[in-house]
């Protein structure tokens, strides 16, 4: 039984990393030869004069930096005076000193839409907010090591917004943006240096041995 128990295991590895190589391999294949879709083929967002349609995704989210809430850091000052006729019943004169601390600003969703990539910018289209972050504005992408939610900051924009999307998806919508990036930023060769290294690091897949029937 252990024996059975372990070689399913290890087929379990050899699947995974298997399908983590096609995976990485495509992403590869992309880096070096994608050069996007023309207006035609790609109906998420219209497409400019000379521009190429990368990757949409829906059901992303919107998020821009809001103020969450604050509060008061003091103490107060004054003398405890007893009110005539009510027991128990004291009231304070004097004054607080103190200070309020806002709160900090955290990523909030305040819309939800499709997200494209293409070779001139990045566009959020939603229900109520549309926001396009071109390329040649690009400041800086930033990929949350946390949460699944990506910050793109450019020139054109004083406050820094980006999108929030799904955990599963997230290492794909990550690699388009670094796509689209590289693309534009004459990039693509380091990036597809570094999915070599990835590719390289993944362990060959290896099936152990069916295990020995027992003695008849």
């Amino acid at each position: 039984m252990f024996e059975k128990h372990k070689a399913h295991l290890a087929e379990e590895a050899a699947a995974a990393a298997t399908a983590r190589q096609a995976q990485l391999a495509g992403y590869l294949e992309t880096a070096r030869t994608f050069d996007g879709f023309d207006a035609g083929s790609f109906p998420s967002v219209a497409l400019k004069a000379g521009e190429r349609g990368y990757f949409s995704i829906t059901g992303v989210a919107l998020i821009e930096a809001r103020r969450a809430a604050g509060h008061w850091e003091g103490h107060s000052q004054g003398v405890s005076i007893p009110v005539p006729g009510m027991r128990s019943v004291r009231y304070r004169v004097g004054a607080t000193k103190g200070r309020f601390v806002p709160g900090p600003e955290v990523p909030t969703p305040v819309d939800h839409g499709t997200f494209a990539l293409t070779s001139h910018r990045a566009v959020f289209v939603g229900s109520a907010q549309t926001r396009e972050w071109t390329w040649d504005k690009l400041i800086a992408v930033q990929h949350s090591e946390t949460q699944p939610w990506t910050d793109i900051a450019v020139s054109s924009r004083q406050k820094t917004s980006g999108i929030l999307y799904d955990a599963a998806h997230a290492e794909l919508v990550r690699f388009w943006i670094d796509f689209a990036v590289a693309k534009a930023t004459g990039g693509t060769a380091g990036l597809a240096a570094e999915l070599e290294q990835e590719l390289a690091a993944v362990p060959a897949p290896v099936v152990a041995p069916p295990p020995p029937e027992p003695p008849g």
